[in-house]
């Protein structure tokens, strides 16, 4: 590879780890693809399709969102038409909507309003959901800066719809404060489903709640399990999916409603001593996306590659984040030396730095 082109590789940071939701299906490879068995991606579609309640468990950096966002992600192309992935942000939001139904219920309800709301989108936005709806289109390249929203183009496009949302929405929230929020919510379901539509809840941020030496949010995730989790399953009664850090196996939250979900999934992990193929087709993934015309094995040499391998079964513990973050420091170093290639010694400097 020339050192051009290395700077280029760099300039596009196409092994950037972290990404927008709305782009991170742009960057995935299905694990089951990479482990060649249709046990992660093949399984959530086939339960999304059945309004099925699933937790998809793994570590932080291993792939859960990316996942969900490949499968449910505004384009997607292989869900039933009638269902309606919406996701639900939950990490950013005060603990009372964390730990308590009726603020999450609210928060629900106030989510899918927004999104209804004509200004959410500009004209020329709407215009291109609205043309890729109408074209059952999938968007690929390097094309990721706009702002699309999971579940939007399902329904959105549908102007006299997404005002029977907005209205349906603004009355539930209006009313919040002297009903029971949690039973009127039920209008905004049935709504969907009387335009055949099946709302699925997609929550892929709520593995943050961890026990930390400087924090224990361990509280938090035992609420919002044993509280919100159950209240979608039993109360409302639809489908959900929802991401579950692999500590969460033993907080007693989760362990209380684990019987709610009708599917667990796994992130798989690579087996030991065949993690540097897979690695290699995420990375020459990401240089295709961004339209490097280059082969992996121009840019790392193969004991670069095993640098990156080893560093997936020790210190990233099977974060595909961790791993990129390596190689994407590993390219810089190799634009400040002007090495035309990625060693082993690159690898292992940017691993030090990152100790």
């Amino acid at each position: 590879m020339s050192y051009g082109q290395l700077l280029e590789l760099d300039a596009r940071r196409a092994f950037e780890a972290t990404h927008r939701f709305e782009d991170l299906a742009l960057f995935h490879v299905p694990f089951d693809e990479l482990i060649g068995a249709p046990s992660t991606e093949a399984v959530l579609t086939r339960m999304a399709g059945r309004e099925g309640r699933v937790a998809i468990v793994g570590g932080s950096g291993s792939g859960k969102s990316s996942i969900i966002a490949s499968v449910l992600g505004p384009f997607a192309d292989e869900l039933p038409e009638q269902v309606v992935p919406l996701r639900i942000p939950v990490a950013g939001e005060p603990d009372e909507t964390v730990t308590q139904p009726k603020a999450f219920v609210r928060h629900l309800i106030a989510t899918i309003t927004r999104w209804a709301s004509p200004e959410m989108f500009s004209r020329a936005e709407r215009e291109e959901l609205e043309r890729g709806v109408s074209q059952g289109s999938r968007r690929t390249g390097a094309e990721t800066t706009r702002r699309f929203h999971i579940g939007a183009p399902a329904w959105f496009a549908d102007a006299g719809f997404a005002l029977e949302v907005k209205t349906t929405g603004e009355d539930i929230e209006r009313a919040a404060s002297t009903v029971d929020v949690v039973a009127e919510s039920r209008r905004m379901f049935d709504l969907f489903r009387a335009h055949d539509r099946v709302p699925l809840f997609v929550i892929d941020d709520s593995d943050h709640w961890l026990r930390i030496p400087e924090l224990d949010r361990s509280p938090l995730a035992n609420a919002f399990f044993s509280q919100n989790v159950r209240t979608l399953a039993t109360e409302l009664a639809c489908g959900f999916v929802i991401a579950v850090h692999d500590d969460y196996l033993d907080y007693p939250g989760y362990i209380e409603t684990e019987n709610l979900f009708s599917t667990v999934i796994h992130v798989p992990w690579f087996e030991t001593g065949n993690a540097a193929a897979p690695i290699g087709r995420i990375l020459q993934h990401r240089m295709d996306v961004h339209e490097v015309a280059a082969l992996v094995d121009d840019v790392f040499d193969t004991e670069a590659v095993a640098g990156l391998e080893w560093h997936y079964f020790t210190g990233a513990g099977g974060s595909l984040r961790d791993v990129l973050q390596v190689a994407d420091r590993s390219v810089q170093h190799a634009c400040s030396d002007a090495e035309p290639t990625v060693t082993k010694q690159l690898v292992i400097q940017a691993l030090t730095e990152f100790r």
